[in-house]
């Protein structure tokens, strides 16, 4: 009995930071924003995955294509990974010539203090997949979220890859 209570009166680590209606409204402000579903091969799994240099974990990925007065502004997708033991989401928009035009934190369900910084999700924009984002490298390191770091610059390398290949 007393450790349902315990249970319940603990505080959860993490939390959500941004809806994902709103993460698109703000990227794409005033756009006509479509979902367009991305479906791969395995040789397409596995060639996206050598270009992003990660495991793709998925042959269906779910991209929101951005469109103004009829002209594709950018691709966007929602992506949720795990950082140590549990997960981050994350919505990386590019932009039709390859660059990021933002990275934003949907939720992060490890300690706050792994969390990744605003200031450092910025350092992301306008990089493309010729980069190659390592953190410590191309990226500064961030102190005692190394693991959030890596799995960051993972995630939109991945992304990258795939509007590179399929949009």
């Amino acid at each position: 009995m007393l450790c349902g209570a315990l249970t319940v009166a603990w505080p959860l680590v993490g939390r959500v930071h941004e809806q994902p209606e709103d993460a698109l409204k703000a990227v794409f402000p005033g756009a006509d924003v479509q979902r367009k579903p991305v479906y791969l091969s395995k040789d397409e799994q596995k060639n996206i995955g050598e270009a992003a240099g990660v495991e793709l974990k998925s042959r269906f990925y779910t991209f929101y294509q951005a469109s103004k007065n009829g002209k594709i502004i950018g691709y966007g997708t929602f992506v949720t990974d795990r950082v140590r033991t549990k997960e981050q989401t994350l919505f990386v928009a590019v932009d039709p010539s390859g660059k990021v035009l933002d990275v934003r934190l949907i939720s992060f369900f490890e300690p706050e203090e792994y969390r990744p910084p605003d200031r450092w999700l910025a350092l992301l924009k306008g990089k493309s997949l010729n980069e190659s984002l390592q953190p410590g490298k191309d990226l500064p390191a961030m102190s005692g979220a190394t693991l959030t770091a890596g799995a960051t610059s993972d995630t939109v390398r991945m992304v990258l890859a795939l509007v590179k290949a399929k949009l």
